[in-house]
């Protein structure tokens, strides 16, 4: 009987899990972010970045060889009319992204398991071609949630083939390991003194990073705008498209906007409340062309570029998994917050606090009419440190004193830096 190879689920769950992204767009990460995106560098087009990652999943998947791997994809280049890339950059791709799809599956059972395995071992392959500093760290021994693997978690370097090992407190004291408290900076070894320096680019916990997603989350607390001065009250950006002769250069009123500047809600748009939660995700998900809720993509926000991962996780709770897609009533304009996103009328960087702490948030404005009735309304979304978002919608009868109620709230939204406007 044959046994066919059996893919290690969370590795495969990580890589599936990856965004295909550009040099630019990788660029304009930070590396919590980049954990779970992929790029390829020497690749500008997202379509061969995604080949590249689907076919790494394939191979993941079925256990294929590096051998098999690489005719597969060069095919797949040849096929497309893409110039393939050599040898030996395609066995870097190989092994370091299967390195740390592996690496960042097993943090997920490392943290599945800590109750009762509470240290980990740094594990080196420890032979003629393992580097000096992995040779250093061989045989440390640190409690699993120690800051010590935010740093030095593998791979840590490009090929790297180093691993962690799982230790109960008894397995500890029967082999009467040292439990470290301290990050060395050097360490003594048979070969004098090494230091001990992250490399660029793996300084960080792949499987720590990975967990704490790359969507913008949906943010529990409130932000709290920071009171500006009438005279500092909006800052308008220099140039670009003039703006309504007479009014406010930074906000001419949006009740009088031209209508090219309100986009129309049809029957539909707006979804029935009561449905399940998934649905409402799957309708978001549906305004950026995605058709299921395991599919994501990046974009880039308009006039700032921006990039923003749109998943699932916009709607998930990272400590427990489950959606918060219905919060504060939102959930059946989640087509409009998706539009408002894609298309908003204006950004504006705004100073705002949370959890008592100064800090900038991106407002995105975008105006709606409902198509055949006399209602009009608004969504207003924020992102704040480009990982947390809060939300606004509201419709009202466009005569009488709710009207007028909403334009004055929406105008007060309008404070800081204007930083885009659609032309």
């Amino acid at each position: 009987m044959v046994l066919a190879p059996v893919p290690p689920k969370e590795a495969v769950t990580v890589l599936r899990g990856k965004v295909p992204v550009t040099k630019t767009q990788w660029q304009a990460m930070d590396e919590a972010s980049r954990s779970r995106a992929f790029f390829v560098s020497g690749l500008a087009r997202a379509d061969m970045v995604a080949a590249v990652r689907d076919s790494l999943l394939a191979a993941l998947e079925s256990g294929q060889t590096l051998g098999d791997w690489k005719s597969g994809l060069i095919s797949q280049f040849e096929k497309n009319g893409w110039q393939p890339l050599r040898s030996h950059h395609l066995n870097t791709i190989f092994r370091n992204n299967l390195a740390s799809a592996y690496q960042a599956g097993r943090w997920s059972q490392f943290q599945r398991n800590k109750r009762f395995f509470g240290y980990l071992m740094y594990d080196a392959v420890d032979d003629s071609r393992t580097r000096l500093e992995h040779r250093a760290l061989d045989g440390l021994v640190y409690p699993i949630d120690h800051e010590f693997w935010d740093v030095w978690y593998p791979p840590n370097d490009h090929l790297c083939r180093c691993s962690v090992r799982a230790l109960t407190e008894r397995q500890v004291k029967a082999r009467s390991l040292k439990v470290n408290t301290d990050i060395p900076r050097e360490v003594e070894t048979d070969q004098g003194l090494v230091s001990l320096t992250p490399k660029p680019g793996f300084g960080g916990n792949t499987g720590k990073d990975w967990l704490s997603g790359l969507s913008p989350e949906p943010l529990d607390g409130p932000i709290r705008d920071v009171p500006i001065s009438d005279l500092a009250k909006r800052i308008c950006r220099g140039g670009g498209t003039a703006f309504a002769a007479g009014d406010d250069p930074c906000a001419p009123p949006l009740a009088s906007l031209d209508r090219r500047h309100i986009l129309p809600v049809a029957a539909g748009d707006v979804l029935a409340r009561g449905l399940a939660p998934d649905a409402y995700v799957k309708a978001f998900l549906a305004e950026f062309g995605l058709k299921g809720l395991d599919e994501s993509k990046v974009i880039a926000l308009p006039g700032v570029g921006l990039p923003v991962v749109v998943s699932k996780g916009f709607f998930v709770d990272k400590r427990t998994g489950e959606w918060k897609v219905e919060k504060s009533g939102r959930a059946p304009y989640v087509k409009l917050l998706a539009r408002t996103i894609q298309s908003p009328y204006e950004i504006w960087s705004v100073p705002v606090e949370l959890s008592g702490k100064p800090t900038a948030t991106l407002r995105l404005i975008r105006r709606f009419d409902v198509a055949d009735t006399e209602m009009a309304g608004f969504a207003v979304f924020n992102l704040t440190r480009s990982r947390l978002w809060t939300a606004a919608t509201a419709f009202v009868p466009k005569a009488g004193a709710a009207m007028a109620t909403l334009w004055r709230y929406l105008d007060g939204q309008r404070v800081g830096t204007l930083v885009y406007r659609e032309p």
